[in-house]
């Protein structure tokens, strides 16, 4: 509560004075928090809003903040009842539902908890702030307050985004180790729960990798066709898929993507694929490598692409691939997966 004694034009009675130029600065920053807080909530929840529902729910706030201020110098009564926790319930739940409408219970009680928790946290950054570039007798609002906007724009753009990353990565992204012959390799694999692609010869679950990422794999002799693949030259594969030595270990598989409806993926079968699940090195059911040309991520983060059934041991192995649409196609037709 800002009070100070002067001249000036103010409201109030014997034991407050509210100041009118405090008391506006003090609705609007009320007024912009509160949009940010609601803003960054729709952010990190992923729940649409629009600028008319988060400027109705910033203005009942702000209202509920102005009764407040004018309650604590007794220009109004009901200091008590504003303050109790009943009425701060209700308050929050009417700004949630102004700013995204109805929601089922367990999407509202998620939301509540991300307002609740940024609010907190932006509150307490703005305390730390006005009271360090303050004193104890007189905090620097400003400052807390630019702290505390400071704040929520973090946890919205950065700080939530690399949680998001990090959940992401220990949930599905895993080390790869594949053995072929006497050579070996590792390569990062991300889990795709879109990859329905299979062998259509042995029905085994296909595992899609960066061309470049295996040629180290290969003997010498094969990495001149694998390099020729990856310029679109299929000959030198074909005249390999022709011989006896190597008829059992490569396959050519067929599958559509965005854009390209009748695509080959040339394939081999390695000796060993394992999986590192924390820390301990995880063999998988048997699997064909799928050679890919070009990155599967721009910015290098994995180089393979796990079938989901290979990290699911209870998955059933009979059930027949699935297109991305979810039909069951025939055993020669094409399947889909992205690539």
């Amino acid at each position: 509560m800002h009070t100070r004694q002067g001249e000036g034009t103010a409201i109030g009675g014997a034991r407050a004075v509210i100041w009118m130029d405090v008391l506006i600065l003090q609705v609007a920053a009320n007024c912009l928090f509160d949009c940010l807080l609601l803003w960054a909530t729709s952010a990190v929840t992923r729940t649409p809003t629009s600028r008319g529902r988060l400027l109705a729910a910033a203005l009942t706030g702000t209202g509920y903040y102005l009764l407040h201020l004018l309650a604590e110098a007794r220009v109004v009564p009901y200091y008590g009842a504003l303050r109790s926790v009943p009425v701060v319930v209700l308050v929050s739940a009417l700004m949630l539902f102004l700013a995204f409408g109805r929601l089922r219970l367990r999407r509202l009680v998620s939301v509540a908890a991300h307002f609740y928790g940024i609010g907190f946290a932006a509150a307490g950054a703005g305390m730390a702030a006005a009271h360090l570039l303050g004193s104890p007798s007189r905090p620097d609002t400003i400052a807390g307050f630019l702290a505390a906007s400071g704040a929520i724009l973090l946890i919205a753009e950065l700080g939530w985004g690399a949680v998001q990353r990090s959940i992401w990565q220990q949930l599905y992204h895993m080390p790869l180790e594949i053995r072929f012959g006497d050579r070996s390799c590792r390569l990062q694999a991300l889990v795709d729960t879109g990859n329905r692609l299979r062998d259509p010869l042995s029905g085994a679950p296909v595992v899609v990798a960066e061309g470049e990422a295996l040629r180290p794999l290969l003997p010498e002799y094969l990495q001149p066709a694998v390099a020729a693949m990856e310029t679109g030259d299929l000959g030198p594969v074909s005249r390999l898929l022709s011989s006896e030595e190597w008829s059992a270990r490569f396959r050519v598989i067929p599958y559509a993507s965005i854009g390209r409806e009748h695509g080959l993926l040339i394939g081999f079968r390695p000796d060993e694929v394992r999986i590192v699940v924390d820390g301990r090195s995880v063999p998988v059911g048997p699997c064909i490598l799928g050679l890919c040309k070009g990155p599967l991520d721009p910015e290098g983060a994995y180089q393979a692409l796990i079938h989901p059934d290979l990290v699911q041991p209870t998955a059933s192995t009979e059930r027949s691939p699935t297109s991305l649409a979810g039909r069951a196609p025939s055993a020669d037709a094409t399947q889909r997966v992205q690539v």
